[in-house]
């Protein structure tokens, strides 16, 4: 009784109904007093944290000594800044009573009385089960990225040997290599952010930079954009093709060539690329095209659903890229990495 006693003196004025409320809730909500001791907590709130004695042992408890270390500035930066009149959130780890691993959302908002903060309202919501089935996802995908990284060494690996054996010349074995690594590259950029997104700066600098000879060579400029899975891969293809095409032919050829790649978001969500190349030998366009005109001119608008331009000046390669941002992330909205 003398819980009851003590959790009606606490709340006392706040009326029945908003008891009765409170009590109903499956979550566990405490009322903290300003200086940050806990005056009350509900009864499914001592369920969950398996809390026997309340009385005895923990009202009156300054709240954040009731959370382990590692959750314990999480939990006073909540409570002050309620303290200071803003609702907090937080996600941490406090076991309970008895032991027993948990993981809670909690909310923590504060009580005004003519203006100013009277106590401090905090509601905590299991989330263990969400979070070990997030860890256990986060682990096999570190497990499958690990696994297809490996398969494409593989198979860089059994490409290599089985066309040298086959006495393919060795210009052919380069080029099926460096494409193998281009993939392979923007896999591990698309790791990195958990295959949601790559980012277009480290697709362009991956794909290019190893095809120059120092870096004053390149000029990478614009906005850094998310890139959805499909493009990402098609889009490092494109620019490895370009690459390559001017270390053999054009900019990259020559010492003092340079390569200008830069990119915008003009009106109407439009995303415009150029590249754009200068300082190395007389172009001349070729006479037949092969698989990295196709990658460029084909497959890359396809995927886009944009429009590339090849124009081969005199002075160096021009290649423009037009795509609607939305084909760029087809699940999320367009978003600068930041």
């Amino acid at each position: 009784m003398a819980d009851e006693d003590s959790d009606k003196t606490v709340l006392e004025g706040a009326g029945v109904y908003f008891l009765s409320v409170v009590e109903a809730s499956q979550d566990c909500i405490r009322v903290i007093s300003p200086d940050g001791a806990v005056e009350y907590m509900n009864a499914q709130g001592k369920s969950l944290f398996e809390i026997d004695d309340f009385d005895g042992r923990n009202r009156r408890r300054y709240w954040p000594d009731m959370w382990p270390s590692e959750s314990r500035d999480a939990v006073e930066q909540a409570l002050c800044s309620a303290r200071a009149g803003h609702a907090v959130a937080f996600r941490a780890y406090c076991p309970t009573a008895r032991g027993a691993p948990r993981w809670w959302d909690t909310t923590v908002s504060p009580i005004l009385e003519n203006g100013q903060v009277t106590r401090v309202l905090a509601t905590s919501r299991d989330v263990t089960g969400e979070r070990m089935a997030e860890t256990h996802r986060q682990m096999l995908v570190n497990e499958l990225n690990h696994r297809v990284k490996n398969t494409l060494a593989t198979v860089q690996s059994i490409a290599k040997q089985s066309l040298r054996n086959a006495g393919v010349e060795p210009s052919v074995r380069d080029a099926l290599e460096g494409r193998l690594m281009a993939i392979a590259a923007t896999h591990n950029v698309l790791t990195d952010h958990n295959w949601s997104a790559a980012s277009l700066r480290e697709i362009v600098d991956g794909s290019v930079t190893p095809y120059s000879a120092n870096r004053g060579q390149l000029t990478i400029s614009g906005e850094d954009l998310r890139i959805s899975p499909k493009p990402a891969v098609v889009m490092a293809l494109a620019f490895h093709e370009l690459a390559i095409n001017a270390l053999k032919f054009g900019a990259l050829s020559a010492p003092d060539g340079h390569v200008d790649i830069r990119w915008s978001v003009e009106p109407g969500d439009q995303l415009y690329i150029e590249w754009a190349e200068r300082g190395g030998p007389a172009v001349r366009p070729p006479e037949k095209r092969g698989f990295g005109s196709r990658i460029v001119e084909t497959a890359l608008p396809s995927e886009l659903g944009g429009a590339v331009a090849l124009d081969y000046r005199e002075e160096g390669l021009r290649c423009s890229i037009r795509s609607p941002l939305a084909a760029l992330d087809k699940v999320d909205a367009f978003m600068p990495l930041g």
